[in-house]
């Protein structure tokens, strides 16, 4: 009984692909978001799908009009959502600790929270074309 136990833990996450609602953008896999931000796995794959989603939500309303071609876009546009739900995952932590020892827990996720939205950030600028808000050096 007591190996079967560890399998179980070290069991890798089913690849589940999270259908994209809008078709002709990519879709994300819930491997796509643990190859690209270090997560809690524990958090379970029913709860990470829906991350994945609702971040997908977000990212479609910020890129409305543009077209998710190029290997480049895709790969931008599956970060931005990777980390978009990253950023949801933290936020769901900071309501989470209201305890006076979880302050500085809550600090912690709120400014982690803050460096993933910036990357998401980045990437909407890069593939909007926009310029990233940083002085660039010549």
């Amino acid at each position: 009984g007591y190996g079967v136990t560890v399998m179980l833990l070290n069991a890798p996450l089913p690849d589940r692909v999270v259908q994209n609602p809008e078709p002709e953008r990519p879709n994300v896999s819930i491997k796509d978001l643990l190859g690209t931000v270090r997560l809690d796995q524990s958090k379970g794959e029913d709860l990470l799908a829906e991350k994945i989603l609702t971040a997908m939500d977000d990212i479609n309303t910020q890129v409305m009009l543009l077209k998710i071609e190029t290997e480049v876009q895709i790969r931008k546009y599956k970060r931005a959502v990777c980390y978009e739900a990253a950023a949801l995952i933290c936020e769901d932590n900071l309501d989470f600790d209201t305890t006076t020892n979880g302050q500085s827990r809550g600090e912690n996720q709120r400014a982690k929270m803050q460096s993933l939205r910036r990357i998401v950030n980045h990437m909407i600028a890069d593939l909007t074309n926009r310029t990233r808000n940083r002085v660039k050096l010549i």
